[in-house]
């Protein structure tokens, strides 16, 4: 009756033990990362729609915003303000010698303020 006592005990302590060790190791066979990061010259929304056409100085833009991207000059003497910027969200994920992916995204972002006289004539985003 001892042996057959010593066999059911030594059963239970090999299935809590490998119960255990399952628990312990299934974290570990799942990974993931993600990250974004941004490049250029990012106009926020709060700070875009403080843009008055008709009201806002070139200058006030200017000391806001920091130097544009590019600054095109019309024919008509005004010019075009741009400021862009680009996001890039990426993203990889494993399970352990079964699935391994990864993505990325990328998404442009570029704010225009046109100027005549020093005044800001229209604002918009693409």
């Amino acid at each position: 009756m001892k042996s057959n006592h010593a066999s059911v005990r030594r059963r239970l302590a090999a299935v809590t033990l490998f119960s255990s060790l399952a628990a312990f190791t299934a974290g570990c066979l799942i990974a993931t990362d993600s990250h974004e990061t941004t490049s250029g010259v990012k106009v926020s929304d709060a700070t875009f729609d403080r843009i008055k056409p008709n009201e806002t100085s070139e200058d006030w833009v200017r000391a806001t915003l920091g130097p544009a991207t590019t600054d095109t000059t019309l024919k008509d003497g005004g010019r075009i303000l741009k400021w862009s910027y680009t996001e890039r969200r990426e993203s990889s994920g494993a399970i352990f010698l079964i699935f391994g992916g990864h993505s990325e995204k990328k998404i442009n972002h570029t704010a225009y303020v046109e100027v005549h006289n020093g005044v800001v004539t229209n604002a918009w985003r693409e």
